[in-house]
Order: structure tokens, then sequence, then C-alpha cells
């Protein structure tokens, strides 16, 4: 076997791996000196994955060619390395089961780092347990689901909306997962209204949440718009949130985000949390946001599963949602009570099947609608399908073009040029919401079909048009995005704002508007594109994909269906036909053993 840290260190002037991979085992090797090179090596591949979003390396599951899947990497990853590997690790005292406190974890195929396998074991110990309890139905929850939800529709067909309030009584854990439009925030506000009904007489607290700010702007302005569908009477008697937080906010993080004040010492002065987004929560904050949630508290989480994972590691959401619709003869016949309707009966007798719901029925996108056919088979990776629905010229909001010189100009004539001339004529404090009604999403952040070339081009063009010819880089209705948190200022990494050339200010979006002068603001990039990742927890009326003419490994189905799924009205996507086949056929699946301890 060769000598890890120089083939390593070859490997980082290369670029194909970062210093951590390195750092880790030159850290291991100090520890024991005599460790197996197989050991090294396992544990950079280790690292490397974990840089990746997965929460472990799963050997039985490993589908990679090459090692650091590069073929520069020189090492095919062969049944017999694989194995050669597993033998060490069992053999070496840096490994254990989890039970010692030992650098790395090996559990039957999968390799941790023992933190993230802590996490693990403590996330799922922990929805195990919230589920068990199935809660008596008392006649004041009888009465105040029913004064909250319209009589149904359709007496044939079970409402999940319905379904889902009727659960948040008999369970304290609840995750529903749905697509655009299926009426998430809708379901939860039925779900708070019937809540504070039912403990009217109590001081019963509820929170709001989201895993970033702009999230958590769209949950409270869904909320509040929503509220004009209560019934009146109920809505006179009780008192709902008007704004949600970040998830780091509500759990009292400091700025930097590295210490909280609520944990599982001092758990959140609430009886409901609501957690919307939460595809976006890596297994870090599932974890501080458990520890943060008392036995007496209800926890509701919100999110669409086929979304892209977040950024860091785990895809907790996809592996928490297993299962179907259909419950334990219990659950089902609490609810057949009250539905009045047959309610699905499954083989599962796990708690945890009766805590997830899915919403599948979508109230935003009619029958006609291009934007949600074309997501559905996105998501099932039918490319076929997927096409033959972008060249039916008969449904609405969904168009398609192959990339060229025109098409390019197109966009930016109409989602930059037109768009700015829009919404720079308005008054100044209606800017900034009318300047999200357009967007360019793109996948990557560099190259002719990333986001800063695209941000350049479409300054370049504001400033040609507009007749800006002085080298000022300032320019009123300008949209930037923060790039970095910074404390002093109060703004937030990902948060957009507009300058304002009265007073010389960027107006950042927020429950309360930060104005930052310009000359303050250090860390931040255009915002006319976004990356795909940018755009999650955002909604635009019209959305242009501008794709790239290879594939690469950050392209898939489930980057492609968030980016579909973040306009309201239309969809431009622009890529060759044979890219966008072979985007639709790639799935990106972060590995972790959430899904088996949960489920299995």
């Amino acid at each position: 076997m060769m000598d890890v840290l120089p083939y390593l260190e070859k490997l980082l002037t290369e670029d194909l791996i970062s210093l951590l991979e390195l750092e880790f085992v030159r850290f291991l090797k100090q520890i024991e000196p005599d460790v197996k090179q197989e050991v090294l090596l396992a544990a950079a591949a280790c690292i490397f994955a974990q840089q990746k979003g997965h929460v472990c390396l799963d050997f039985e599951d490993w589908k990679d060619e090459y090692l650091f899947e590069d073929v520069k990497s020189e090492i095919k990853l062969t049944d017999s390395l694989k194995k050669d590997w597993n033998k060490a690790l069992k053999e070496s005292s840096l490994v254990s089961s989890g039970n010692e406190l030992q650098p790395l974890v090996l559990e039957g195929s999968r390799l941790y780092l023992h933190r993230y396998w802590k996490y693990e074991e403590e996330l799922c110990a922990w929805l195990k347990q919230k589920a068990a309890p199935r809660l008596e139905l008392k006649e004041k929850h009888k009465k105040a689901i029913q004064s909250v939800l319209p009589p149904a529709n359709d007496l044939f067909e079970v409402n999940w909306q319905h379904v889902a309030v009727q659960l948040s009584f008999l369970k304290d854990l609840l995750v529903i997962s749905g697509g655009p439009g299926t009426g998430k925030t809708f379901t939860v506000l039925n779900i708070i209204a019937a809540q504070a009904q039912a403990h009217a007489q109590q001081d019963f607290r509820i929170a709001l949440a989201a895993p970033t700010g702009k999230a958590a702007r769209r949950l409270s302005e869904s909320i509040e718009s929503g509220k004009k569908n209560l019934n009146p009477e109920v809505l006179s008697g009780i008192e709902i949130p008007e704004s949600a937080l970040t998830v780091h906010k509500l759990l009292g993080s400091d700025f930097r985000g590295s210490t909280f004040k609520f944990n599982e010492e001092n758990h959140l002065p609430y009886d409901l949390v609501v957690v919307d987004e939460a595809s976006m929560l890596d297994i870090n904050m599932w974890v501080r946001l458990i520890r943060a949630i008392g036995p007496n508290t209800k926890l509701i989480v919100l999110g669409d599963k086929d979304q892209l994972a977040s950024v860091e590691a785990g895809s907790i959401l996809g592996d928490i949602c297993g299962g179907e619709n259909t419950f334990s003869e219990g659950v089902a016949s609490s609810l057949r009570e009250l539905q009045g309707i047959d309610i699905p009966v499954g083989d599962s007798t796990l708690p945890i099947n009766d805590c997830i719901l899915f919403l599948t029925k979508s109230y935003r996108f009619g029958e006609n609608s291009g934007i949600q056919k074309f997501a559905e088979a996105v998501n099932a990776s039918d490319a076929d399908k997927a096409i033959d629905i972008l060249k039916d010229h008969k449904l609405e909001g969904l168009s398609w073009v192959e990339p060229d010189s025109k098409a390019i100009e197109a966009v930016f004539k109409t989602y930059v040029q037109d768009h700015y001339k829009d919404y720079s004529q308005l008054p100044e404090e209606q800017r900034l919401v009318a300047s999200h009604k357009k967007k360019i999403l793109c996948a990557l952040r560099r190259g002719p079909f990333g986001v800063e070339y695209m941000n350049e081009r479409a300054e370049r063009r504001i400033r040609r048009n507009e007749s800006r010819i002085d080298n000022r880089e300032w320019y009123d209705g300008r949209i930037v995005m923060a790039t970095r948190n910074d404390s002093l200022l109060k703004v937030r990494n990902g948060e957009i704002g507009i300058y304002q050339k009265k007073g010389e200010v960027i107006e950042f979006e927020g429950d309360r508007p930060v104005r930052v002068s310009a000359a303050r603001l250090k860390d931040y990039e255009p915002a006319f594109a976004l990356t795909i990742h940018k755009s999650q927890g955002s909604e635009f009326d019209e959305v242009a994909i501008i794709l790239p003419n290879q594939v690469n490994t950050v392209l898939s189905k489930e980057i492609l269906y968030t980016a579909v799924t973040r306009a309201r009205l239309s969809t431009l996507i622009i890529v060759k036909e044979e890219i966008l086949r072979r985007i639709i056929e790639r799935t990106v699946s972060r590995k972790s053993g959430v899904k088996q301890k949960l489920w299995e």
C-alpha cells in the first residue's frame, strides 16, 4: 500500500481534495503513528464524503468509479479495495462502534466521523421517542377542529390538509411534506388556529421559524395573508404569531451560530413550534433544534422532501419522510371518526409512520399547468415525459429554448432590461418587493452559464441602456446580495437589498428592513441572477433557468426540480435537450443511516 500522506499532498496541489482531508490524516498519524495506510485513505475518503454533503461514507452503496470522484486520483474503487479498507478499519484502535470515543465510527458498511455518528444516533432516538405516544382526542379538541375546518368538498376523497390538523392533536411530532402549491402553509395555519382555540383558556405559546431570513419572511407573509380565509369568529378569539424567526434566532444563537441559548438544558418556552422549509436544515441544525424542544412541546415540520438537500451534511427531511399516507389502526380509527371517510391503514407498525403526512394535491396550478406537470416528470426521473411536456405548447406557464445568442439576449431584455425599468420607476418603498418578480436562476457560479457572468452582463446592459457612462459602482435600483454575515451591519449571508440613490443606502429585505450605507458594505455581489441553491426559500412570479452545456456533479433532477418550483406563474428553461435528459435521469443521494434507523 502506498504512503498516503505524500499521495494526499499531491492531490491537494491538483485541487482534487481540500486541506481538511490532509490535516485529518495528519491528526490520525499523530495519535497512532503505526496506523495502517488503508485506514488513513478511508478516513480521507470519509472527510471528502462529508464535505460533499454525506453524513457518512457507505461502502455498500459507494458507486463512484474513482476515489475522490476523479480519474486523476488513479485509484479505482474495486470491491477488493473496499474489502481491504473494511478489514483494516475493524482492526484499528482509531475506529470504534460508537461506544468508545474514537475519531471514526464503523457501523455496518458505514464509516462516520464520530461527531456525525453521534448526531445521527441522537436525532433518530429523539424522533422515535417523540413519535411514540398517541394522545387522547378530547371533546374540546374535536370542537376546535370542527370550528376551523370547512366542510370537505369531496365526501369520497380524503382531504389530507384536514387530516394534518387532526394529527396535530394525536401526535406531538408531525412532519408534512408537499410540493409547491399543495397548501403546506394553509394547513399549518389551520393547525395553529385549531390548537390556539383548543387551548384558549391557557397561555398557549406558538413560535414560527424557517432556516433562512427569506424563508422566514415568506412564512410570515403566507400566514398573514391566509388569516383572511379563517372563520372571523375563530380568529377574533385567538392569537396567531405575526412573524417568523430564523431557526438560529429561535434557538438564541450568537451571530456566528456557534453557541445557542436554548438547548437540552434550557428548552424553548413554547407549546408549539413550527419549522418551514425543513429540507434546508442539515443534521447539525436538526440536532440543535430537537435538543431545544421540551417534552411537552409539539414540533411541526414543513417542507418538500424532493427539493435540494441542505448545503451542509445530510438530506434529513428526505430520510425522515418514508412511508406513504397510511396509518396504524388506532390513529386511522380516530381520524375516521372525525373525517367520516375511510382512512388507509398501512402495514407499518412503526410510530414514526403515524407522524408523516404527504400533501399531494396542488391548489396553485391548474390542470393545464406546464410547471406542475414538468416538475412531476422531473421528480419521477422520466426524461421522455418531461421533454414531451416541454414541447406541448398547449400547456401554460412553461417554455423551453436551446441555448444560443438569440435566446440569451431575449432573457436579458425581459429579465434584466425591461424588469429593471419596471421596478426602478416605482416609489422607493415598493422597489425591493417588485424586484423579486423576475429572476434568472443558474446551476453554477462560474463559467459562461454561471451566476457571476450573468450578473456581469446584466449590469453592463443596465448601465448601457440607462446611459450610465460614469465610473460609479452604485446606481439607483441596483440589486445586490450579501455574501457573508456581518454582525455590525446586522446583515446575513443570502439577504437581498436594493440601492437607493437618495441617501446612498442599501435597503435589505426583512421584517424590519435594514438600511446600510453602500460605503460600509464589503461582502456582496449583484443579484439579478442567483444560484439555484441561493434561491431556496424564495418564490418569484417568473423564472428563467439557464443550465450549462456540460453535465457535472452539481446537476441533478433535484436541482432542476427546485429551480422550476421557484416560479409562481411562468418558467423558461434554457438548455440543450441531451443535457436536459441527463440531468433528469441523474439523482443525488446523500448517504446516512437515518432512514435505516427510523424505518427498518
